[in-house]
């Protein structure tokens, strides 16, 4: 059934759109430093390898694992030819054109090898197998594989881009740095979009397996021991306090965009009227001396529960807590601890 007939104003739920991102920093090594360092000044190095030009470089030969030292750098096109492509018509924001464009397996002349690139084409019409393209190198360029591009021809550029343009002596290019991401959207599935409802309001909702009987908090829709569904019928409420099962002290580590600076705890809270445990529960307001398996504690919710404010911009469907969107933090309720022989089977 529906838990929350006549309750203030649910917030609104639109459908998951994030992208989980990271940056990546490397070296770049005596073959990719050059290949990158050439993007950058105006000309495309390959590897010359036994009788065989290898474009993009290598730093091994592929066929015995021998190491091939940058003396094997040679210089390719800057023309070439389209072995195959495909055509993107709907770029995103990490492609690099905001309108359509082909991906490209390209032979530069002087290369044994292709090498995949952005062809520039203006339509697909324009992309046949076999036709030739020309790199058109970017006004600024940083030393990476996107300071490139290719369009329809076979005329180069009438000049190289100068080196680092307002820089005499440009360094060459030793550490790259991209970000690395993925965006993902997808609806929220029925029952974490009750879930999430309930939540809103200041109710918890889980979900009663109709196999055996326990409940499920929060609910992924399903029993994975009995491998049965479960459906808004078996929804029900659980209370917003229960019992410490398990928890670890968390010192922080320093990465680009961390935020936490001081030591916290996480912890496993089983709630009161549930089988299963809500983990990844923060608790930064109770000292680690005085926290323990069996401490049971009470959510305080904050203001913006039943006012229809609550973002939950930080939720999906694969999450298995509870967003700190709707708390503002964890409280002792001064009741005896229970004993953790009795919640050890609870323990994450």
């Amino acid at each position: 059934m529906r838990l929350w007939w006549n309750q203030p104003r649910m917030a609104e739920l639109p459908e998951i759109d994030f992208t989980l991102e990271y940056p990546y920093t490397r070296t770049t090594g005596p073959i990719i430093g050059p290949f990158l360092t050439g993007l950058r000044d105006g000309r495309i190095l390959g590897t010359r390898v036994g009788d065989r030009v290898v474009c993009p470089p290598v730093e091994y030969d592929p066929a015995t694992g021998a190491t091939i030292g940058p003396e094997h750098l040679v210089e390719v096109g800057p023309a070439g030819t389209v072995d195959a492509w495909t055509w993107v018509a709907e770029p995103t924001s990490k492609h690099p054109f905001d309108h359509p464009f082909a991906f490209a397996q390209i032979k530069l002349d002087g290369a044994d090898t292709t090498m995949l690139h952005a062809v520039d084409a203006g339509s697909i019409e324009k992309m046949t197998t076999g036709m030739r393209v020309v790199v058109r190198y970017h006004d600024d360029g940083l030393g990476t594989i996107t300071d490139v591009h290719f369009v329809p021809g076979d005329v180069p550029p009438a000049m190289p881009r100068p080196a680092a343009a307002g820089d005499a002596d440009p360094e060459p290019v030793a550490i790259t740095e991209h970000l690395i991401g993925v965006r993902i959207r997808e609806p929220l599935q029925p029952h974490r979009r009750r879930f999430l409802q309930g939540l809103s309001v200041g109710r918890i909702l889980g979900q009663r397996s109709p196999a055996d009987g326990k409940i499920h908090v929060p609910s992924r829709g399903y029993d994975a021991i009995n491998r049965v569904p479960m459906t808004e019928a078996d929804d029900v409420e659980v209370a917003d306090r229960g019992t410490v099962t398990s928890f670890t002290e968390i010192t922080p580590v320093q990465y680009h965009g961390q935020t936490e600076t001081e030591p916290y705890i996480r912890c496993s809270i089983l709630l009161d009227g549930a089988d299963t445990t809500i983990g990844g529960i923060d608790i930064r307001d109770i000292p680690i001396d005085e926290f323990r398996v069996g401490l049971r504690l009470q959510m305080i919710w904050n203001d913006a529960v039943g006012r229809g404010e609550v973002r939950f911009d930080d939720v999906d469907n694969r999450s298995y807590g509870l967003t700190e969107a709707v708390y503002e933090r964890w409280e002792p309720t001064g009741e005896p601890d229970v004993d953790p022989e009795l919640v050890k089977e609870h323990n994450f």
